[in-house]
């Protein structure tokens, strides 16, 4: 039979009670209160600890209160926060010392230690277990070791150990210390004189390291990234995270670049309670591949608050030279290959009803004599209002101006100031069956130029108004589509507007370009983006949208949109060319579906009647088939106009599980205009259990005949550390809806493993 002591008991001999505080015999007693819950305590109140019960379960048990506790037979020693299990324990409670020998096992916060004997002090939670096993719940990893020696209950150190996180055999990877230590109060660990071995060769020699025990942030060396490029050859990087304080931190990273030279940059980040920000830094003394040079490249970002209400951000780009983008496009993630580098800056006070902003935005754009680029305006300085009335039904008004200095290097270029005011005034009329908006709209601007524009002037001004006439109305009945109770919507539309014709050829343009295809913009009174050019207008646009929502939640499964545009007058204002003349203009075609989150289909038509022409179309598909299963599609074809050029491209991104172990990863971008690839990615992944490979060719476009290629290569060796040249940001940029194999999880509970 067997032998079970009470935890009243072992509390007594081990003078709990009185630990407890209990009260003297007759006082008043506050009554015990019951608080539910429905999860397990993880952690013991510290006010509870010292009172913590203990049980023995054993075949055969002896015991001498206060002294000492022999038991034998399958032995169970039971705490909260720790679990023993041996052939025979022996607990001196004087000095709370276990001495434990015969098959011991340890199970503490889910981790589990075995072995042959063991002695331990429950009080310190201190003791030494030759010959050990043990399994960590948190990192699901494990190993054995000579000898370990625990030093509290969140610390221990152990020698001649390994670590993995495989669980068959042969193991695939393995680290071997000399000495290991493990600090899971403070997440942190030590390895002296260790290495990691992969497939039973050494590929990471580990003299010393530091590293976290979880994600949390720590100081030390993070793991070496190498890479192949056919522009700078091998690319070796060994980055030095700094932990400065719990919101500041910063990576240090020495590069060699075969072809280049050393490459130092350095990555700041902070975190205040009104403020945040970054800078970066890269900085190559002397170019062996460009006559020896310096080149440098810098970022800094940052976005706070002031007061309550007001906001202001600031974002400041720059390379050393134009060339920067060919040569270490892959060095920085934020600049990347970008030919434009912002900096920018506002500052912005916030109401209710509107706000003023006052900011800066100019340009650095990185030319090529091979492929040379449009320079944007810079904006030097801007002063930008917008307020609107705060009623939502009645008479509504709105008011947006600004005033603003551009510049442009490019000599056929104008330069100087403008501001301008656009008030507007509506009155909607809206019920549940449709709305009618009638509304009046102003652009007035004055312009002043540094130099004469095209008829000789250096100041202008232009006042347009505008009336436009938005109605429509819904009707809805209930349907029935695959297997789904859904309601159909049906909405006309009819949209007219008339903006008489000002002469504004000879104007600069700052900032006014074609708008793109959407339903916002099939229904608008300008013609163009911006505030410099003001299309003339006599048009009407009739159209219609039918959707198909479901009946309960309203989501919407497909919609249906088409529209016709139609010139009652011919339109003067262009931005460039001849006159659109009247008559049929654009129609439209809109329509996505997506009747399950697995798959979705969306497409957009422009075709000029008038010209018998298709100007733009787009269609894109996303098929979600499961787990690893990704593929998306889409087109593009743009006709050349006066005011765009032509394209014709189709892109495709997919990962898709091959097998159990295998998956194929990659992007194309790829122009049917100049047969020619663009960019793209092509690559395979393979889940070996314990372990990830990735390895992915990436081509990125420099010009219209060159290009560079890149290798990129990754071991994931799981619950450890990643090595190599990470593709994980190239696989995620450019891949819609890509998974990472091996998801990491929240560390488990420790009951998972409660024995």
């Amino acid at each position: 039979m067997r032998v079970l002591v009470a935890a009243i008991g072992l509390m007594l001999s081990r003078g709990y009670a009185a630990a407890a505080g209990a009260p003297a015999p007759g006082a008043s007693q506050p009554g015990p209160v019951l608080r539910p819950s429905t999860t397990l305590l993880e952690r013991l109140p510290p006010q509870v600890r010292p009172v913590e019960p203990v049980f023995v379960d054993a075949g055969q048990l002896s015991m001498q209160p206060d002294i000492r506790l022999d038991a034998s037979g399958a032995v169970q020693l039971r705490r909260h926060s720790i679990v023993f299990k041996a052939d025979a324990l022996h607990d001196d409670l004087v000095t709370d010392e276990i001495d434990a020998q015969g098959n011991v096992r340890i199970v503490r916060d889910g981790n589990v230690f075995s072995g042959p004997s063991l002695r331990f002090n429950l009080d310190s939670s201190t003791g030494t277990m030759p010959d050990a096993h043990y399994f960590f719940n948190r990192t699901q990893g494990g190993g054995q070791a000579a000898v370990v020696h625990f030093l509290g209950s969140q610390h221990l150190q152990a020698e001649q150990a390994t670590y993995t996180t495989c669980t068959e055999s042969p193991v695939d990877w393995v680290l071997q210390a000399t000495h290991l230590d493990l600090n899971f109060g403070s997440d942190t660990g030590v390895v002296d004189d260790g290495r990691v071995k992969f497939k039973g060769v050494t590929i990471l020699p580990l003299p010393y390291a530091s590293f976290p025990l979880t994600t949390a942030r720590k100081s030390g060396l993070l793991p070496p990234t190498i890479g192949l490029d056919s522009r700078n050859g091998l690319d070796w990087a060994q980055p030095y995270y700094w932990n400065i304080a719990p919101n500041y931190d910063a990576t240090i990273t020495p590069r060699l670049l075969l072809r280049r030279g050393l490459m130092g940059s350095a990555a700041v980040r902070w975190l205040q309670p009104s403020y945040s920000g970054n800078a970066i830094v890269d900085y190559l003394p002397e170019d062996h591949g460009d006559d020896g040079r310096s080149r440098w490249a810098t970022v800094l970002q940052q976005w706070g608050t002031l007061a309550s209400n007001v906001s202001y951000g600031l974002n400041l780009q720059r390379v050393s030279d134009n060339n920067w983008w060919q040569d270490f496009g892959s060095v920085d993630p934020v600049i990347g290959a970008n030919r434009t580098l912002p900096q920018q800056g506002q500052v912005t006070w916030s109401q209710p009803n509107g706000m003023v902003q006052a900011s800066f935005n100019t340009w650095q754009t990185l030319q090529s004599t091979v492929s040379p680029v449009a320079v944007p305006y810079d904006v030097q300085h801007q002063l930008l209002g917008s307020w609107q009335s705060s009623n939502v039904t009645g008479l509504q008004w709105q008011l947006d101006a600004a005033t603003a200095r551009f510049t442009n290097s490019t000599p056929t270029l104008l330069s100087g100031d403008r501001s301008y005011v656009d008030p507007t005034l509506s009155l909607p009329f809206v019920a549940p069956q449709g709305f009618v908006t009638p509304a009046l709209h102003l652009y007035a601007a004055n312009y002043t130029t540094d130099t004469p524009m095209a008829d000789g002037r250096s100041s202008a001004s232009r006042s347009v108004p505008s009336f436009s006439l938005d109605s429509g109305l819904v009707f809805e009945r209930p349907t029935h589509a695959f297997g789904r109770q859904l309601t159909q919507t049906l909405e006309p539309r009819l949209y007219y507007v008339y903006t008489p014709y000002r002469a504004q050829q000879n104007l600069p343009n700052f900032d006014s370009a074609a708008l793109d295809l959407n339903l916002a913009t099939i229904y608008t009174d300008n013609l163009f983006s911006g505030n410099d050019r003001i299309a003339d207008a006599n048009n009407i646009t009739a159209g219609a949208t039918t959707r198909w929502l479901d009946a309960s939640s309203g989501a919407e499964y497909a919609s249906l949109t088409v529209a016709q545009r139609v010139l009652l007058s011919p339109q003067r204002v262009t931005l460039t060319g001849a006159p659109v003349p009247k008559g049929l203009s654009d129609a439209f075609l809109l329509g996505s579906l997506s009747m399950t989150p697995a798959w979705s289909v969306n497409a957009g038509i422009d075709y000029n009647m008038g010209l018998k022409q298709l100007a733009q179309a787009n269609f894109g598909a996303q098929w979600h088939v499961g787990d690893f299963k990704n593929l998306s599609l889409s087109y593009l074809t743009q006709s050349a106009t006066a005011t765009q050029i032509p394209l014709r491209y189709v892109n495709g991104a997919w990962q898709w599980r091959l097998s159990s172990r295998w998956y194929a990863v990659g992007q194309a971008d790829y122009s049917l205009q100049d047969r020619s690839l663009n960019n793209g990615l092509f690559g395979f992944e393979y889940d070996g259990g314990c372990w990830v490979g990735r390895i992915v060719l990436q081509r990125q476009s420099l010009t219209s005949q060159s290009g560079t290629t890149r290798i990129l290569f990754q071991l994931e060796l799981s619950g450890f550390s990643r090595l190599g040249n990470n593709p994980l940001g190239a696989l995620q940029q450019n891949i819609p809806g890509y998974q990472l194999v091996h998801q990491p999880t929240a560390p488990p509970s420790r009951y998972v493993n409660y024995e």
